[in-house]
């Protein structure tokens, strides 16, 4: 039984038109909730059964092995019916047929075999194979029959016992890593010296896969959890892998793997044995994972591409790596029974049947959370650690959620309210490019565009994926303010007419989500006004589940500056009424009563005690605007 644990509160479907897809296979074992392929089960038992999962002796949960009973067979003549042994080349050894089987009679010399090519009828990344035949010794002392590299090797990949059964006997192998273009099966028999014979019938080769729906060459799902109490040596959270054996015992060489490790680092690591061994091709440092504690994490995998991250922060990336191929999923172990045994609980499992985008990703993970939207002050500035660290504003939000909830942040310093509406793709960005086309590989210069926001505290600086003229891509800048926009992958050359709209990733990936909008700070663009920019961002909403922070004064603000920005905020609580949030207010009451702050609060000031410069706020005061927002929120019954 899988160990419960309470939901992360993250159940919410999202609503709106993001590309987001709901998961092929959810089992929600906190809320008792079970689905695969759009059907419910009405219980955890129907639900396995269903999957063709089983509960281990140790361990959570195994999903797996399952080749489709349609899946195309890949070997013409197992049964050798055709009475030919073309396709098989004798290692120290005669062949012949015997009675429809093929024969493996050894020469004396030090071991004997037989092999037979097979790279050119499967992938040698990103997929598994299911090997099954009949397998006998006449009078030879054993046979083994295995996946390898040309040549009647077969302990590269994966590889039965030696069998010592005189009567045909069924074998089953799984392998999900070979070896560019030598990849075999071969029927062997490792002694010194090596004679009789041994023989081999009904060989057949299919795909295999984790489960029905499964879309191999990508794995992309979350995982929530709660680490153990006492933390011990880590353990691996979830594992997918070949399913592979040699000599009778597990093998691990290609698999994916998330693990809480013996310093309390979650990992993502990423293994492929198509050169015959272990080689780790991603590994990922997730971050640090207290013990007993709440944890959801997001990962997407496809050959030279890994994202993974913890619910609330920044996702990890690694542009390299070969995808395994995957036959089997483990809930809370890997292949041992011994080692690696995950001593915490699994609340829930979502897998995906494709690979989502990074955005999509983040917003299946956010649920019934909240976005962050603004400059510097959602940011973080001023707070300790900056914006990398956890006493920013929605950091310290959600955890004033019971249970936790994500409140992404998306705050860039010194952002206008017209930027940031554009990154929600509430006001249009729209581009020119040189030649007016998107070429087919590589990058295109921009000429012009309406609005930057490729800026971050008066730099130019970041990217921006998204799509133009119906391209995926990433826009780009260089430290002058120069954009220019890549497509994600090759194609034909695309026209695209002067004035065409680029779409922001994160902002129709997250335009589902409940929105707290703290905009303003810092002005609206020329031809645009805080309060237009505003209601653009609130209409480009799917709902109406938003809240708008009041704009905070600064000390460095005039008296009459003081005077403009509470008449706007006088204008924003009354068209927004209980979904305008007064931090003003909010912080006032705050002040610690000594004389400065007494000053600045008649003066029109945030208190200083709460602030870490003239208008950025330190700890306390960016936990005031969280206890706010929060508030706000709950108020509102989201």
């Amino acid at each position: 039984m899988v160990g419960i644990a309470a939901g992360l509160g993250l159940r919410q479907k999202i609503k709106g038109d993001s590309a987001v897809s709901q998961a092929w296979l959810d089992a929600d074992y906190g809320a008792g909730q079970f689905r695969h392929a759009g059907r419910r089960y009405a219980d955890e038992a129907q639900f396995r059964s269903a999957i063709g999962a089983t509960v281990p002796a140790a361990g959570h949960l195994i999903i797996g092995p399952y080749v489709s009973p349609g899946a195309r067979e890949l070997l013409s003549d197992g049964s050798f019916a055709a009475g030919s042994l073309a396709d098989w080349t004798g290692v120290g050894s005669s062949l012949s047929l015997a009675s429809g089987a093929l024969r493996v009679t050894g020469s004396g010399g030090n071991g004997s075999g037989a092999y037979r090519t097979i790279a050119g009828l499967i992938s040698t990344a990103g997929r598994a194979y299911r090997l099954t035949a009949n397998v006998w010794r006449e009078t030879a002392s054993n046979a083994a029959l295995g996946f390898g590299a040309a040549g009647a090797g077969t302990a590269n990949y994966a590889q039965t016992a030696n069998l010592t059964n005189v009567a045909p006997a069924p074998v089953t192998l799984y392998c999900g890593g070979f070896s560019p273009g030598n990849a075999s099966i071969a029927l062997r028999h490792q002694v010194n010296p090596s004679s009789g014979s041994y023989c081999v019938d009904d060989l057949s080769l299919r795909e295999a896969v984790p489960y029905a729906g499964f879309t191999p060459g990508a794995l992309c799902g979350i995982v929530e959890a709660v680490t153990p109490a006492s933390g011990g040596s880590g353990g691996i959270v979830f594992q997918a892998d070949d399913n592979a054996e040699f000599n009778g015992n597990w093998f691990e060489r290609n698999f994916i793997r998330l693990i809480w490790d013996a310093s309390q680092h979650l990992r993502f690591i990423v293994s492929f044995g198509g050169s015959g061994m272990q080689v780790e091709q991603v590994n990922l440092d997730l971050g640090i994972v207290a013990a007993n504690t709440r944890f959801s994490v997001g990962f997407a995998a496809r050959d030279g591409l890994c994202i993974a991250g913890l619910l609330g922060q920044g996702m990890s990336r690694a542009s390299t790596g070969i995808f395994p191929g995957l036959a089997a999923i483990r809930l809370g172990r890997g292949r041992s029974i011994a080692t690696g045994l995950w001593a915490g609980s699994i609340s829930r499992l979502r897998l995906f049947a494709g690979m989502l985008d990074e955005e999509d990703l983040v917003a299946q993970m956010a649920g019934n959370g909240a976005v962050a939207w603004g400059d510097s002050l959602t940011a973080g500035a001023g707070a300790t650690g900056g914006s990398t660290g956890s006493f920013t504003y929605p950091m310290v939000a959600q955890a004033l959620f019971t249970p936790p909830r994500a409140v992404l942040r998306h705050g860039l310093g010194g952002q206008t309210s017209t930027q940031i509406a554009a990154r929600m793709n509430a006001v249009p960005i729209t581009v020119t490019l040189a030649g007016n086309a998107i070429p087919a590989s590589g990058s295109v210069a921009v000429t012009q565009k309406s609005i930057n926001v490729l800026t971050n505290s008066g730099t130019f600086s970041g990217t921006q994926r998204g799509v133009l003229a119906g391209i995926p891509g990433v826009m780009s800048t260089d430290a002058s303010g120069n954009w220019s926009f890549s497509r994600s992958s090759p194609g034909v050359v695309v026209p695209v007419q002067a004035g065409t709209r680029f779409f922001c990733a994160w902002g129709k990936s997250l335009r589902g989500m409940t929105a707290w909008l703290w905009l303003g700070r810092n002005g609206a663009q020329s031809g645009y006004s805080v309060t237009a920019d505003i209601a653009a961002a609130v209409a480009s909403l799917s709902h109406t589940r938003f809240l708008i922070g009041a704009i905070l004064p600064s000390a460095a603000d005039t008296p009459g500056g003081i005077a403009s920005l509470a008449s706007l905020n006088a204008q924003l609580a009354g068209l927004y009424g209980v979904r305008f949030v007064d931090l003003v207010a909010a912080l006032k009451a705050k002040t610690n009563g000594s004389p400065e702050d007494t000053s600045d609060i008649a003066a029109g000031y945030i208190p200083r005690s709460l602030r870490s410069d003239h208008l950025h706020l330190n700890d306390a005061g960016y936990a005031e605007v969280a206890r706010a927002f929060q508030a706000a929120h709950m108020a509102m019954g989201w």
